[in-house]
């Protein structure tokens, strides 16, 4: 018996296995010939019909079950598959939209970024007091974003209203941005940014000059409106953007080796840095104005004494030496009776001309008060600026001053002290000057006195009241 249940359980099996691999056509006589061939090993000559009969019908039905439970498991597997093919696509399709939105929110990451960059360097910017120092911030801010080979900064005088040459050029590198640690050390050295005025720098000046624009050249082709003439052939590309005061151009901006998908950014800081030299140039003019005189352009008396002051503190803590000279043009209400005011003005602006021509740069010279000048001579003890004030009137007295359609000469009588021991205080030591001047006059002017012969000539006391009570007699 138990032999019969292993050989029908296995004969079934059989059965089944390849009812699920054979085709619908082949199932019904494979499974007869398969329980025909069992039935006649089981039972031999033995066999009931009625039981061969079923149990040829159950093989059939045992074939055909495993044909259909194959179909079922390949319906199944194709209905998973689709479902499977379709969550795929939905992941898919979900995995896009992510990337699509960390892509977004890396861009707006830059974004934050760039404008947190920009504000800083913008804020840079705008602490920032000298031009040059600028023009550096502003090319670290460029460099960070995009490639480009030069930047420029022309500067021209107020006066200039055409394209001429500029009067300064500075010239900063993409290298120099890139390598750039430590601004206040770069920044020691200006002379490294000094840049040469090109052939090409001149044709685009000129042409800023002329239209009044900004103008750019990109890929050989494009041009910043229409209407600008194809002036510049094959050059490479640049951008220029003018600096306007006053509907004057004072200073243009040149970047060079830009390409056309960088305008747009580079437009945004570019307007930045012009309205920040703009607002540099407008206080240096300001300050320009608060401390120089408006006729002669040289220091105002204010500021003249300030900076004596300084020097003299100098002098108090590290045992410098300080002159300073009173200097006063001779017979000058007469001369502008004769000539009238307007010539004397000319006369005056020519004379602190000479004055400032024939002192060192390091030293000083303002307008005291009316037709006096006062020069302060740093470093240079009493015989220094006796020479240096004799040097000073004879320049004057051998000048020939033209005003209008006039020649004219006048002379100058100049006063001298120094910082010393008793006159180591800003009042004492411009009245010992003063004093000296009038001895200076007293004594014949177009001569130079100082205030330590004073000490040794009897006949003059050193008072002011002497020269006030003759001035009239002898300057009518």
């Amino acid at each position: 018996m138990l032999k019969f249940l292993v050989f029908n359980g296995a004969l079934f099996s059989v059965l089944f296995l390849h009812g699920w691999r054979l085709g619908r056509f082949w199932r019904v006589p494979f499974a007869l010939g398969v329980a025909a061939a069992g039935l006649g090993l089981i039972f031999g000559n033995s066999l009931d019909p009625l039981v061969g009969v079923f149990y040829l019908i159950f093989a059939c039905l045992t074939v055909d079950a495993g044909g259909r439970f194959r179909g079922w498991v390949a319906a199944r597997q194709t209905a998973l598959d689709e479902e499977i093919g379709a969550l795929s696509k939905k992941l898919g399709s979900e995995q896009e939209r992510l990337d699509h939105a960390a892509r977004e929110t890396q861009a707006a990451h830059d974004g934050v970024e760039q404008i947190s960059h920009l504000y800083d360097k913008i804020k840079e910017m705008s602490q920032s007091m000298d031009s040059v120092e600028t023009l550096v911030i502003f090319g670290e801010a460029v460099a960070r974003y995009f490639v480009f080979d030069q930047m420029k900064l022309f500067f021209y005088d107020e006066e200039a209203q055409t394209g001429t040459d500029p009067g300064q050029c500075w010239a900063l590198r993409f290298s120099d941005c890139q390598n750039l640690l430590d601004r206040e050390t770069f920044l020691k050295d200006k002379a490294r940014l000094k840049g040469e005025l090109e052939a090409l720098d001149r044709k685009i000046l000129e042409a800023v000059f002329k239209y009044g624009r900004v103008l750019y050249a990109v890929n050989g082709s494009e041009r910043s409106s229409a209407g600008t003439p194809d002036i510049f052939g094959a050059a490479p590309p640049f951008v220029a953007y003018p600096i306007v005061i006053h509907k004057k151009v004072v200073s243009v901006v040149m970047v060079k080796g830009i390409r056309s998908t960088d305008l747009s950014f580079l437009s945004i800081l570019a307007e930045r840095f012009v309205s920040e030299v703009q607002r540099v140039k407008l206080y240096q003019k300001v300050e320009t104005l608060a401390v120089t005189d408006g006729l002669t352009g040289i220091y105002v008396r204010r500021h003249l004494l300030e900076r004596l002051e300084g020097e003299m503190d100098r002098c108090r803590r590290f045992g410098f030496k300080v002159s300073f000279l009173m200097i006063d043009v001779d017979f000058f209400k007469k001369f502008n009776d004769l000539y009238g005011h307007l010539v004397g003005d000319v006369v005056l602006k020519q004379v602190a001309d000479t004055i400032r021509r024939n002192i060192r740069e390091l030293d000083l010279v303002g307008r005291y008060g009316g037709e006096e000048f006062g020069a302060i001579l740093v470093e240079t003890d009493a015989a220094g600026a006796f020479l240096i004030a004799e040097r000073i009137r004879l320049a004057v007295a051998q000048r020939a001053f033209r005003a209008y359609d006039e020649l004219l000469r006048v002379t100058i009588s100049v006063g001298c002290s120094t910082f010393s021991k008793k006159n180591d205080d800003l009042s004492l030591l411009v009245d010992a000057a003063d004093t000296a001047l009038y001895e200076a006059k007293r004594q014949g002017r177009n001569r130079v006195c100082a205030a330590t012969e004073l000490s040794l000539n009897n006949e003059y006391n050193g008072s002011r009241r002497f020269w006030n009570e003759t001035r009239k007699e002898e300057e009518p």
